[in-house]
């Protein structure tokens, strides 16, 4: 296989196709997370995470694959459920040790481990349990802040109970704090029941409009990471472009051995030979964990939120019409535009034409498109000049002819590389001059985000013969007025 391509399953016996040094160069071109930042500690910090949700096909996944976000959540006080799908009962053959026997030990080798990332919760705050609580192996669910669910589903055939799968993550979800994310297998990890897991976790995150990210743990013992994240790289099924980094800092690193070290059963062959193992090798080889616990956690951030549902269920889900945020944000965008009047304005993402409607009374013509059919009906109501033409379109339906106004609000961090890629491109060759992009985006962290508001500001910067003409920030929001090279409001005015 060519770089890039994926096999179609792992079944631990071959050798691992990626060589160090190649991972080391692939992940030192992963973008880190948006949704979070590294404090003075090294520690990566997700600015907002109201709960999180992670989706474990066997006991040890949860560690393997999300003990960096585990560790964020914990850190940040945030209540964490663990879901495991089977007891990883198929990890032996019965004829060596009962299922349910081999079910009891993985299941308190999970729990241990999860105790040990448990202690990552910052010392001098009250823990859940009171002083009384010592860790050590215990049902986690005794605990507020992190309980761990057993699904008892079979192991090795998850792919026939994706549906009821799919059912206990949103009954899970249910009762957590809304935003809570979802962690799951990556859908092309490798193998079927980690291949199952994130299927079915992301139709519960379209189902529920959860923010989702996908965690890979065989993916690199199989596949070879493409030399670049190209939005170009198309021939494997695996997002790669799309992948983002959390650092692992130098006390997670210790925990997490410690958490991994839980795991005697797969470590070492005391239960007897593993199944698709040779006789003496254990499930969790040295050369496994080397190429899996890296320095950073590479996670592949999932689909945007559905925003056909959003606007189906609410009439205003974002609070345009009720919050003094969204009107003073309106205000602060219309007053940052350099010109008085515009020809032909562009507004992909519209919603229910909030900013649409302002914008018909500075522009002779407005392009309003949104992906949600309800948006555009609700928009259209709201909007009754003459002077806008809504259309149902994604970010990829770019409008044929010159613009000399672009409005990115509020959008940008739902794009993928590829598209994000795109926009760039697209709104340089049809900015003409004199014209300008104005960029609005939201400050805090947000788990359906590819890239901050601070990275696309970055990026719209440095958008080749554009300048900046403009720009306004505070601690929620931040606008900018890019384009080419003009005069200045006083230099076109009125000044020589």
């Amino acid at each position: 296989m060519e770089p890039g391509e994926t096999a179609p399953t792992f079944h631990g016996t071959q050798t691992p196709r990626s060589v160090a040094a190649a991972l080391r160069d692939f992940d030192a071109g992963v973008p880190r997370w948006g949704i979070g930042e590294v404090d003075d500690a090294g520690r990566w910090v997700p600015q907002h995470l109201p709960g999180l949700l992670v989706v474990a096909p066997h006991p040890d996944d949860e560690v393997l694959g999300a003990a960096a976000l585990i560790a964020a959540a914990v850190r940040g006080r945030s209540p964490v459920k663990i879901l495991a799908a089977t007891d990883g009962t198929g990890s032996h053959p019965p004829s060596t040790i009962p299922a349910d026997q081999l079910a009891e030990i993985r299941t308190a080798e999970s729990e241990t481990a999860l105790e040990e990332l448990r202690s990552l919760i910052p010392r001098g705050r009250a823990e859940p349990g009171g002083p009384e609580h010592q860790g050590g192996p215990t049902d986690l669910s005794d605990h507020s802040g992190m309980e761990r669910i057993r699904l008892r589903l079979p192991d090795g055939e998850l792919a026939v109970h994706v549906e009821s799968l799919t059912e206990a993550i949103g009954a899970a979800l249910l009762p957590m704090p809304s935003g809570t994310l979802i962690a799951a297998p990556l859908s092309h990890d490798g193998h079927p029941d980690h291949d199952a897991c994130g299927e079915a976790a992301t139709a519960a995150a379209t189902q529920h409009n959860a923010p989702l990210v996908q965690y890979p743990v065989w993916l690199w013992l199989h596949s070879t990471p493409p030399e670049t994240t190209s939005p170009t790289q198309t021939r494997s099924p695996v997002p790669w472009a799309a992948a983002r980094s959390i650092p692992i800092d130098a006390e997670l690193a210790e925990v997490r051995s410690r958490a991994v070290a839980a795991f005697a059963s797969q470590l070492g062959t005391a239960l007897g030979s593993p199944v698709d193992r040779r006789p003496g090798e254990p499930v969790l080889t040295a050369t496994m964990l080397a190429t899996v616990l890296r320095d950073q956690q590479i996670v592949f951030p999932g689909t945007p939120l559905d925003f056909e549902g959003l606007h189906a269920e609410r009439d205003d889900p974002w609070g345009v019409t009720s919050r003094w945020y969204e009107q003073r944000k309106y205000a602060l965008t219309m007053a940052a535009l350099p010109r008085s009047r515009y020809r032909r304005a562009f507004e992909p993402g519209c919603s229910i034409g909030g900013l649409t409607e302002l914008l018909t009374q500075r522009c002779d013509e407005v392009l309003a498109t949104d992906i949600s059919g309800s948006a555009l009906q609700a928009a259209a109501r709201r909007v009754s000049a003459e002077n806008v033409t809504f259309q149902h379109a994604s970010i990829e339906d770019w409008p044929q002819g010159v613009l000399d106004l672009i409005v990115i609000s509020e959008l940008a961090y739902y794009l993928s590389d590829s598209q994000w890629s795109a926009v760039l491109t697209r709104a340089a060759e049809t900015l003409e001059v004199g014209g300008h992009l104005v960029s609005v985006h939201w400050r805090h962290s947000n788990a359906e985000a590819f890239r901050s508001a601070e990275d696309i500001r970055q990026e719209l910067r440095a958008v080749p013969g554009w300048t900046r003409h403009g720009s306004y920030e505070d601690r929620d929001m931040l606008i900018d007025v890019v384009g080419p090279a003009s005069p200045s409001v006083a230099q076109a005015e009125f000044l020589d």
